[in-house]
């Protein structure tokens, strides 16, 4: 492939960036001139959309104002992919200014399972120092909770990010109008807030539910895959755990399906804390790249390896109020410190950068004590987590989110869909 023009003038870029977008969703428009510079980039684009393109073109590309967060999704997400392929990404492109601060909401993906809105954010000052603090999305006038987004990096020259929305239950369009509050926060500039309304116009895909109900035996302890549910953003895979298992399942770590044509599609963020904090009721779902657009007889689930540790030593005890670890299980080879937070170095077992062990946690009286996030690190032999919760000075159980422990290795179930 030839390489890149990257030296096309911004402003050709910006008064095309509309024209390019819509040829790789294939939408019956018509489309304007473009010079020749312009064409070729456009190629370029199409062919990114089209194919797993290589790191450098999508660098590239993603320095273009308004292609940055849907170009690292699609890069990132085969599902993201299939979803702008099949023109199910819905171009808003609506933009606010206020204090010197230009936000664009630049499009959104909507299904049952979730809401992502995409932004562009630029500024006739430094931002450098500017930082989203607040996102708040309404439904008419109903606020939708749980958004959840990156902190922008300090020395950054502009703003193109996503806010992600996920759903534990089929969500209900009951209004296709919307409006997004964003609350941006400059040392200078102090709190800006930018109200931005849209409206969706696709249809809401349908979910595509298959009941699969198998039981799966790892070592006599069992679990059961009881539904796949398919949609754009998404495949969710419901699981419920055996009561009579004499072990807590802690994770299922690799966890992918496979098509009939053998195409995979992983973890929507791989081997990160994907699974929810309430595994301990029983039951819990995993997120998977969608495959919603791919029709076959039957689905094939990987699962790299099972962990698990006895029931009854899956948490550790400490004192908030004197920074003491009060017990843990034998087995428990971590170093485990408090300070403002509850520190672990563990030993790495493979090459993964970033774990979280510690992130579910219940006070004295039996009540939640509510995690509020982590820093994550590593070096060549230790991961380090620093996991942090609300205000306490009391006793508390903090409760192991994860062990390697594998009790089972490379697990294979086949699931027809018809």
């Amino acid at each position: 492939m030839s390489k890149l023009p990257i030296n096309v003038p911004k402003e050709k870029l910006q008064q095309v960036r509309m024209d390019m977008f819509r040829k790789v969703q294939r939408e019956k428009r018509a489309k304007k001139r473009i010079v020749s510079v312009s064409i070729a980039f456009l190629f370029c684009l199409s062919f990114l959309f089209s194919i797993r393109v290589s790191p450098t073109i999508a660098s590239h590309v993603a320095k273009i104002p308004g292609f940055q967060a849907i170009v690292s999704a699609v890069v990132r997400d085969k599902g993201i992919k299939d979803i702008v392929d099949n023109d199910y990404y819905e171009e808003i492109n609506a933009t606010q200014s206020k204090n010197g601060l230009s936000l664009t909401l630049q499009g959104v993906i909507a299904d049952n399972s979730g809401l992502v809105l995409y932004y562009d954010a630029d500024a006739s000052f430094d931002i450098s120092e500017l930082h989203l603090e607040e996102v708040h999305l309404f439904q008419g006038n109903e606020e939708i909770k749980g958004g959840s987004f990156t902190s922008n990096s300090s020395h950054q020259t502009r703003i193109s990010s996503s806010v992600d929305y996920s759903f534990s239950e089929p969500f209900a369009y009951t209004s296709k109008d919307f409006k997004a509050v964003f609350r941006f926060y400059d040392k200078d500039k102090g709190n800006i807030e930018m109200t931005i309304p849209f409206s969706l116009q696709n249809e809401i895909a349908k979910e595509k539910i298959i009941t699969a109900n198998r039981i799966v035996d790892v070592g006599g302890q069992k679990f059961t895959i009881t539904q796949i549910r398919r949609s754009p953003l998404r495949t969710a895979i419901d699981i419920e755990l055996d009561e009579a298992n004499t072990m807590q399942i802690l994770a299922l770590d690799d966890i992918a399906v496979e098509t009939e044509n053998g195409e995979r599609r992983e973890a929507v963020v791989k081997n990160a804390m994907y699974i929810s904090r309430n595994i301990r009721d029983g039951k819990f779902t995993l997120n998977l790249q969608s495959n919603y657009f791919h029709d076959s007889d039957s689905l094939k689930i990987l699962i790299g390896a099972v962990h698990a540790v006895p029931k009854g030593e899956d948490f550790i005890e400490v004192d908030f109020g004197t920074k003491e670890v009060l017990t843990k299980p034998e087995y428990l080879d971590w170093d485990i410190s408090l300070q403002q937070g509850v520190s672990v170095a563990a030993k790495k077992w493979d090459d993964r950068v970033r774990h979280s062990f510690l992130n579910s946690a219940v006070k004295a009286d039996g009540t939640p004590l509510e995690f509020t996030g982590g820093s994550y690190s590593d070096d060549e032999q230790y991961l380090y987590a620093t996991e942090n919760f609300e205000n306490y000075d009391g006793k508390a159980k903090l409760y192991i989110s994860y062990y390697f422990n594998p009790i089972g290795k490379n697990i294979e179930l086949n699931i027809p869909l018809k």
